[in-house]
């Protein structure tokens, strides 16, 4: 499989997705709109760090990580003046390295379908670790209707490698039983959208720890 951190780095460095990310997104502006005042917030995967700036504007706290360092280091140099957001490397298929009960919130936008279904089950695991109880999982995934599904190399179940991009497809089943016992899902839907200025489909979900 093609390393997913050199291509990433390689799409920060010539800055090839910067143009589609000028403005917090759509989901952004719903989990905002549910999380408590002045949450302590763990984004994973930041990108160009455009939702990190919406949640830092909005009063929040926040861990904004991804697994580019590239993308770290230009996010830190971008928002350097801006309180109470910070900047780290992260790769989420090993254990997070924060405390238990640490976040009132958790948001990801399109960054947990990159792994086999074994390193997602342990990603949410751990997920659910550093939530506080009752603390908010906010995610979205490409989903299984993607136009991209099916295409590449399958490496396992939905799992396709595509161009030097591994993508794992989330089914609404699928993101159930990621989430059953440990979370109350308070929303689960799929749809369609534009992602980086392609039509895509995703599933997203809005749901609490349970503890």
């Amino acid at each position: 499989m093609h390393d997913q951190k050199k291509l990433w780095n390689k799409a920060h460095e010539q800055e090839s997705i910067h143009h589609y990310s000028t403005q917090p997104t759509s989901f952004f502006e719903e989990v905002n709109k549910i999380i408590p005042p002045a949450s302590r917030i763990l984004e994973l995967g930041c990108g160009v760090g455009n939702d990190s700036i919406g949640f830092a504007e909005a009063q929040h706290t926040l861990i904004a990580t991804d697994l580019s360092e590239v993308a770290i280091n230009k996010n830190k140099e971008r928002f350097k003046n801006i309180p109470n957001l910070n900047f780290e490397t992260l790769d989420m298929s090993e254990p997070l390295r924060f405390h238990d009960n640490e976040f009132d919130a958790i948001y990801a936008r399109l960054s947990l379908h990159y792994f086999t279904n074994e390193v997602t089950r342990k990603i949410f695991s751990e997920i659910h670790r550093v939530l506080k109880p009752n603390g908010y999982l906010c995610f979205i995934c490409k989903s299984t209707n993607d136009p991209l599904y099916g295409k590449g190399t399958e490496i396992e179940k939905d799992m396709f490698e595509h161009n030097g991009h591994i993508r794992h497809f989330f089914s609404e089943e699928y993101a159930k039983s990621l989430l059953e016992n440990k979370f109350k899902i308070e929303k689960i839907e799929s749809g369609d959208e534009k992602f980086y200025g392609n039509n895509s489909a995703f599933v997203k979900s809005i749901s609490r720890a349970i503890k």
